[in-house]
């Protein structure tokens, strides 16, 4: 995804109120686009909560151009819980 693009993405994702809203809008433009690790790293940031980033983090592995970096991805979480499991996700895959 273009830089450009992105930001129109991040943008869109940080102006919704709800995590709910947040995680639709992003799974929307991620399922129509092909994006880094570092996007979909910076679009994890915007949640909360641990458990939203996983959730966006699994859904979004598909969509990544570079997986061989996506295990970039598991500094994004607060907690080495979610860590594992996500550890746990992308040893399966």
């Amino acid at each position: 995804m273009s830089a450009d693009a992105f930001s129109k993405l991040k943008n869109a994702v940080e102006q919704k109120p709800f995590s709910d809203t947040r995680m639709s809008t992003a799974k929307i433009a991620t399922k129509n686009n092909c994006l880094s690790t570092n996007q979909i790293f910076e679009i994890c940031k915007l949640f909360s909560m641990d458990d939203d980033k996983l959730k966006y983090a699994q859904f979004a592995y598909d969509f990544c151009s570079d997986k061989a970096n996506y295990y970039t991805i598991s500094e994004v979480f607060a907690f080495s819980t979610t860590q594992e499991k996500f550890n746990t996700f992308l040893d399966a895959k």
